[in-house]
């Protein structure tokens, strides 16, 4: 190429004699070189620099728009995408890592059952609606509960939290799943309140069917401690019975408060359950079943392995919920969530206010959210007029179901 001529009077504009073409002046890798503005026109050229300098603007300034002289990325799979997202860590919208808790685990599967179906060549930044309908119709037929279109959602989340992570590093420009359609609806949701026992009789009735059978006393344990606390399942499990009182299931000197580690972190965290009269009869009920079952077990409620010594599977006790129904022991279907929502209604029952239950049982959508999930307050229970159910029937209470085995009752 012969000597390019600056042009006077113009910031970056050179001129080949020889073609009469008009070159500009850039900084690749640190180092000065030229590129071709491909116009023999004075005028054109001055305009094409002036878009440039427009668009690197508008680069520096995150308004979308790519800069002109920095290199075109190869474009990437998928595959690429969730593979980058799980090495850094599943990071949040920040791009810090997450803490190891349910959110890193619901992602590691979310990832490996996405990587068993992206594993072609499928480009990230060419997602389109149809490859998702495709993705989803596979999922459907591989689901072994449900209908298979929450599952399908709650992975698509993932994956677009790794496309998000991608156009972070700049791997893609944009993230394709940004607006996309669910396919789950929340109209058809069966939520929690109707997956309750009715009242406190009907509770002990249902539990009294897991007490019943050898196998599955440690489940009714579970569902009552459930009921009567409010505790989600994986804080449940996490009570052993040689905590000291600062740690989950330990209880405070004066028997007052029991100590729970909540799975949902939240803005103020409630470590304690009160133990109030019926839980406090049932941690004495408990205590002696545990000395005589499992004398050598750590925790509230063991695993089938003995020799283990770890804690029952999170999924187990709603499993044996649906067996009683189907299998036509109890009419109504209830869920391990559902023993949440009965805590809900018995102390809604007695004028408690929806705030002070969100704080009981960190709800961390506190009121807001509590309404949608456990359904309205009747006014009149706010004022006193309430059903004030209590924890234990009139009749015997479930573990009065267990059945004598080598001397225990």
């Amino acid at each position: 190429m012969s000597t390019l001529r600056k042009m006077p009077g113009e910031r970056g504009l050179y001129l080949n004699p020889e073609s009469g073409t008009y070159f500009i002046r850039i900084q690749t890798g640190g180092r000065d070189t030229f590129q071709s503005l491909e116009t023999t026109r004075k005028a054109e050229a001055k305009k094409r620099i002036y878009e440039r300098r427009g668009a690197k603007a508008a680069s520096r300034l995150g308004m979308g728009i790519v800069d002109p002289d920095k290199p075109k990325a190869a474009p990437v799979t998928v595959a690429e995408v969730i593979n980058a997202y799980k090495a850094a860590g599943f990071p949040d919208r920040k791009g810090k890592p997450r803490p190891e808790g349910r959110h890193i685990r619901c992602e590691t599967d979310a990832c490996e059952t996405l990587l068993s179906y992206f594993k072609g060549g499928q480009l990230a930044e060419y997602l389109r609606p149809m490859a998702l309908d495709d993705y989803h119709d596979w999922r459907v037929e591989g689901v072994s509960k449900g209908d298979g279109h929450r599952t399908t959602d709650l992975e698509l989340n993932t994956l677009a939290n790794a496309l998000q992570y991608a156009v972070r590093r700049e791997l893609i420009k944009v993230n394709p799943l940004a607006g996309r359609v669910r396919y789950h609806s929340s109209t058809n949701a069966r939520h929690a309140k109707a997956m309750a026992p009715s009242d406190t009789e009907e509770l002990h009735e249902i539990v009294g069917h897991l007490f019943a059978e050898r196998r599955s006393e440690v489940l009714g344990w579970q569902a009552m401690f459930e009921a009567q606390t409010g505790l989600r399942t994986n804080e449940a499990l996490t009570l052993r019975m040689d905590a000291r009182p600062d740690e989950p299931g330990g209880l405070t000197a004066d028997g007052g408060s029991l100590c729970v580690r909540r799975s949902k972190k939240s803005g103020r965290e409630n470590p304690y359950v009160q133990v109030h009269a019926g839980l406090r009869q049932l941690l004495d009920a408990h205590k002696a079943w545990h000395a005589q079952r499992y004398p050598k077990s750590s925790w509230y409620f063991p695993g089938r392995d003995r020799d283990a010594d770890q804690s029952a599977d999170k999924s187990v006790l709603t499993k044996a919920l649906a067996r009683l129904h189907k299998t036509k022991l109890v009419k109504k279907k209830i869920t391990s969530h559902g023993l949440r929502a009965f805590y809900v209604m018995v102390r809604r029952s007695n004028g408690i206010s929806d705030s002070q239950i969100a704080w009981e049982i960190n709800h961390i959508g506190g009121v807001s959210t509590l309404e949608s999930v456990y359904g309205a307050v009747p006014p009149h229970w706010l004022d006193g007029n309430g059903p004030k159910l209590g924890w234990i029937p009139k009749s015997a209470p479930a573990w009065s179901k267990i059945k004598p085995v080598e001397g225990v009752v």
